[in-house]
Formats: structure tokens, sequence, C-alpha cells
């Protein structure tokens, strides 16, 4: 029957076979035979080698679904039938770090600096009018851990962002193949701490800025806030909200002072939550001056 959802969960072993949602599909990756690439290694062979329904929304899940989200797959299917003909249909964690940053690049840097040049001169090439010091992201459009539903024609215009990263990246004669394959300390999907090319960072973004800069999809977001926060944002969502309301106000008007008021109350947030934080690329005045 054509139409519904595909949704499916990644396993790599049989520890996280076993441990997957019974609703979702299991897609299996126990060959593994590019880590480094993590789940897009998958999510592409699948996205290249099937045919896709047009009427079908799919998704790909990684094994630490429930973990991050607290939420079943029953649930993520029952939210996706209420979503009417939705393009894509976000399911994003962590919303304490949408809430705190302006946009999904500043939040990578501010965790692993140098992720904020690497994106600027890669998404440069995706699309040049796009200025990511410029660019404000909110619960709408953010996509943490590409947790999300979409409709084939999204999955493609996205496989057209991550062809072009792999590209960049396989091609040793490419100017961006050293940015994107320098390596970062993450700790991934069994708990250990490996090194991870910064690509795995960018393309987690690619749908981000699919969603920023391409204001012309519906979207239906699964509440962002009902989502756990790390434990320093406990007891503080009313403020997480306010910060992103901020946002939302600013991408609606263009009224400066909703994006000055934003960055001089989160950076008092982020201050009060990591008081050893490193500097924000957008902060006290310096909007805009990180490209």
């Amino acid at each position: 029957m054509s139409g519904g959802l595909r949704a499916f969960q990644i396993y790599y072993d049989a520890k996280t076979r076993a441990a997957l949602d019974p609703e979702f599909e299991p897609l299996d990756n126990s060959a593994n035979e590019r880590r480094d690439w993590y789940e897009y290694w998958p999510m592409r062979k699948y996205l290249l080698e099937q045919p896709l329904d047009e009427a079908a929304r799919y998704g790909f899940l990684s094994p630490r679904f429930y973990e991050k989200t607290h939420i079943t797959g029953g649930r993520v299917k029952e939210f996706v039938r209420g979503c009417g003909d939705a393009d894509v249909i976000t399911f994003s964690p962590h919303p304490c770090f949408a809430a705190c940053f302006v946009n999904v690049f500043e939040q990578a840097d501010f965790f692993y600096r140098g992720l904020y040049p690497a994106s600027v001169r890669f998404f440069g090439r995706i699309d040049p009018s796009v200025r990511l010091d410029r660019l404000v992201t909110d619960s709408r459009n953010t996509v943490f851990c590409n947790y999300f539903f979409a409709k084939p024609a999204f999955w493609r215009a996205w496989m057209g962002i991550l062809e072009r990263l792999f590209e960049e990246t396989e091609s040793a004669t490419s100017p961006l193949h050293e940015l994107l394959g320098w390596e970062i300390p993450y700790q991934n999907d069994d708990g250990i701490t490996r090194p991870a090319g910064s690509k795995i960072f960018v393309m987690e973004r690619a749908v981000s800025f699919l969603l920023a800069a391409s204001p012309g999809y519906t979207v239906r977001n699964f509440p962002p806030f009902e989502f756990p926060v790390m434990r320093p944002f406990a007891g503080r969502i009313g403020e997480l909200m306010a910060l992103d309301e901020l946002k939302i106000a600013y991408s609606a008007t263009g009224d400066p002072h909703y994006l000055e008021t934003f960055i001089r109350n989160r950076d008092r947030t982020i201050e009060s939550v990591w008081p050893e934080a490193p500097p924000r690329l957008f902060s006290k005045g310096a909007w805009g001056e990180a490209a």
C-alpha cells in the first residue's frame, strides 16, 4: 500500500539490534563498511538503492533515539498521524542547545571550535546567498541527530547537499578535503569515544540549513520542550522557551531588537550554566562579525 510511514532504526550489532523499538523497522548496518560516515552510510545506501514511495514519509533513527527523546515508536506514529500532509516532521532532541544559540552552526562551534569556518566554507558552496552569520534557527527548523521524517522530495534535496559533502570530503584534490576531515573526539552509540571527522557535524546540520534557507517546506515539530534537557537546565524550561520565542519573533519581523534581546539574555544563561565556557560566536555586539 502506498503512503504511510517508513520509520527505520539503524543497528550495528546484536546488542543494538536487541535494543531497537519494535515499532520501527530495523536497518542493518552491522557490516559498517564506512564507520567514518556513521549513520549517513546506511541512510545513503537506502536512499540511493531503494525506490521511494512519493506519498510516504521516511525517517532514519539512531539506536539512541529513546535515550535522547524519551518517546516510543508508538508515540512517534501517533504524532505523525496527526500531522496532515506536512513535508517534514521533526523530533529534535536537546531543546536547550537549540534555544541557547543563534543557530546550529554557532552551537557546533561552541562545543567543537573550528566547525563554524568549516560550515561557512561548505554551505557557501551549496548556496552562496545564505550567510551563516545572518541565519537564525529556532525550534521550528532545528533538527539534531537527523531525527526527522520527510517525503522523498525533501530527502532528494537533503541528499543533494550530502552527496556534495561526500564528494568534497572523499576527493583529495578538493580544497575542503582537509577541513572536512579533521578529527574531533566524539562519543558514538556504543558509548566509546572515537575520533569523528568534522564532516559528521556538518552533515547533521544539513537538515536545519535546508529548512531555514528553504521556507517552502511545510513542517510540523514534536513539541521540543517535552524532550529532556541537560541537568544544568533542569527547572529552566520557561527561560529556554522565552529565548526560543525571541528568535521566532526576530525571524517573523526582522526587528533587530528581538535578536539583541535574545543575545543579551542567552549570554547570561550560558554564563550561569557553563561559567568556564568559551566565548560565543555572536555575543555582546558581535552578531555578524564571525564570517
